[in-house]
């Protein structure tokens, strides 16, 4: 969540300060030494959970939020001309940026995951798992910034800025809007329920029961009034051209100019199509993202306990995620040059973005179908447990020769009764690799005895199907929204709304996911076999559900949203009042009435133009 958070920072910086060219070189290297204090804090010789922290939040989440905003924004401006032609190329350049970032996704998930966890098996030393993969984060991460500062001379626009402010014309206009209108005042609660809401999800995940459930249920009921504010209030921004009208007239002190202190600020009609993007970005991230986050979670615990043996030794349950990687990289290349193509003529025309978002909700429906269905299977299928256990068995059968004693310390039976068994059994690993696992005694965490979750008879490989879905789903709805936020945003504001965008999609509906889980915590113990909801034997598949009817409830919402907001298209390329650091004013560029999938029509008897996302 704080990687996405901190999205809003990278995208000011490149937007107003220093360029997204500039703005991406420093926070790669920030990132990269993020990555080096990581390995050297996890070091058998050091291991600093302090120096870990530092470089985790203060270094990997800032350098990584910090260039999401820009890189792809930046890789989109390299694309020269205009019209139909370039939009598509633009278009399709979402896509094959996403598909890229797949491929290190796959390296990481694939491989390093099985480094950190099983060195062993790679020729390592025990104990320097974690130190090794993110040593080869922070190579590959230098060799990744040498790359995009040799190729520098030949990037367009490396220093673009703009000179107008964007703030402070931002903030007077909604908070004008919100003492003379009804759309200003909910559009302003919206925007400052944020701010609780992030604190209370936050704080959720460390409070402990009661207070625990509280704040989850109400993160959640805050979620709920935060989307239908912004939804509302922005679905038409007339009311921030009123009031960034008056803010100017009130500036120019009747002279027909802005004063000294807002000249060159935003344009009321660029403060009003700065947040036009607002409700189909929101309501499109939370329908599929949601589901999206099931991996992050109990997809995740799921893989855990179920069969991971894979010849002499088990896998990592994180390799599965691998699934939704390849399904990305191989199926991109067959969406844009084969059933995109082939779809557009069968209809006569090319495939909109609508489409496309309605398809990628589909497949995340199908995905939480086939989890619940796999959950369901492995909650039926035999327990792969040594000689003699049963789920009925006592102390003495799961965890054989430990005395237990004591009501709270070290050896009492508290800290383990949530488990299965003991993992070392006449000689041989029963536990699964990745799932909850306590050290007896519990204050040794070195011990060779160890309790934890036994596996079920049912084979990890299951759950390629609901991650291969989760990747279906993502080819066609992430790529469309960059490319939505980017192209139907002035390009005084385009990173910061593009930052906006990466928050609806990477911080908004995995916190809204954890807040779920806290509320729901029953439905996933340790043991995913004793998972029940108000005494109802419904366990982990409780979240796919609520993740299918995100999908149900949202996708009407969205279609009713794409025919009432009303968007404009922005009308450059490069607009006045944005620059180089050189001082040379870059020359406007007119966009055409077509944006890649995007088409405008006139709205009745407005003037505006009201955007529809079918072409």
């Amino acid at each position: 969540t704080l990687c996405y958070l901190t999205c809003l920072g990278g995208g000011v910086l490149g937007d107003r300060f220093l360029g997204r060219f500039l703005t991406i070189g420093i926070l790669a290297t920030w990132y990269a030494l993020g990555c080096c204090a990581l390995s050297i804090a996890t070091l058998p010789s050091i291991n600093n959970k302090g120096l870990f922290l530092l470089a985790a939040f203060g270094g990997v989440a800032v350098g990584t939020g910090g260039i999401k905003p820009l890189v792809c924004n930046f890789g989109a401006d390299q694309i020269e001309g205009t019209g139909p032609e370039a939009a598509k190329s633009k278009e399709s350049f979402f896509s094959y940026f996403y598909w890229m970032i797949q491929i290190g996704a796959g390296v990481a998930l694939g491989f390093m995951t099985s480094i950190a966890t099983s060195p062993k098996q790679f020729g390592i030393a025990g104990g320097m798992g974690y130190f090794t993969s993110y040593l080869i984060a922070s190579i590959g991460m230098m060799l990744a910034l040498v790359c995009f500062l040799s190729g520098s001379c030949h990037f367009r626009n490396k220093f673009l800025t703009s000179s107008a402010k964007i703030f402070r014309p931002v903030f007077k206009a909604l908070w004008r809007a919100a003492g003379s209108s009804a759309r200003g005042k909910v559009a302003l609660v919206g925007w400052i329920i944020t701010i609780p809401f992030f604190i209370l999800v936050f704080w959720q995940a460390f409070a402990q029961k009661p207070l625990q459930d509280v704040l989850a249920w109400t993160a959640c009921g805050l979620a709920l009034l935060q989307f239908a504010c912004l939804c509302w209030a922005h679905s038409d921004n007339a009311f921030l051209r009123a009031s960034a009208r008056e803010a100017e007239a009130e500036a120019s002190g009747g002279s027909g100019g802005l004063a000294g202190e807002e000249e060159g600020a935003l344009s009321e009609q660029e403060i009003s199509m700065t947040f036009q993007t607002i409700p189909l970005l929101l309501i499109a991230n939370t329908i599929f993202n949601f589901a999206y986050s099931m991996m992050l979670g109990p997809f995740y615990n799921q893989s855990c306990q179920m069969n991971l043996t894979l010849g002499s030794s088990q896998i990592n349950g994180a390799v599965f995620n691998i699934a939704d990687t390849l399904v990305i990289i191989i199926c991109i290349p067959l969406f844009e040059a084969y059933l995109y193509p082939r779809w557009g003529r069968c209809q006569g025309r090319a495939v909109g973005a609508n489409q496309k978002l309605l398809l990628g909700f589909v497949f995340a429906m199908l995905a939480m179908l086939a989890a619940a269905a796999t959950e369901i299977a492995r909650r039926n299928a035999s327990i792969l447990a040594p000689p003699g256990w049963s789920t009925a068995a006592n102390a003495t059968v799961a965890f054989p020769g430990w005395a237990f004693h004591g009501d709270d310390g070290d050896y009492s039976f508290k800290h383990y009764n949530s488990l299965m068994g003991a993992c070392m059994v006449d000689g041989k690993e029963w536990c699964s690799n990745c799932a909850a696992k306590v050290p007896y005694p519990a204050n040794q965490p070195n011990s060779d005895q160890q309790a934890g979750i036994y596996m079920s008879d049912i084979s990890g490989f299951w759950m390629f199907l609901p991650y291969g879905l989760i990747g279906m789903g993502e080819i066609c709805v992430n790529p469309v929204l960059y490319y939505y936020a980017y192209s139907m945003t002035p390009p005084k504001t385009q990173s910061v709304i593009q930052a906006v965008n990466l928050v609806f999609q990477g911080a908004y509906p995995p916190a809204l996911t954890g807040a779920f889980i806290t509320a729901f915590s029953s439905a996933m113990p340790n043991n995913l076999n004793k998972g029940v909801i108000g005494g109802l034997d419904i366990g982990l598949e409780v979240f796919y559900y609520i993740g299918a009817a995100f999908v149900i409830i949202g996708t009407p919402i969205f279609m009713v949203a794409k025919r009432v907001c009303v968007v404009r298209l922005p009308e450059t390329d490069v607009a006045e009042g944005q620059r180089d650091n050189n001082g040379s004013v870059i020359s406007a560029s007119v966009v055409g009435s077509h944006v890649g999938s995007f088409t405008a029509a006139a709205a009745p008897g407005s003037g505006r133009t009201r955007q529809h996302l079918l072409a």
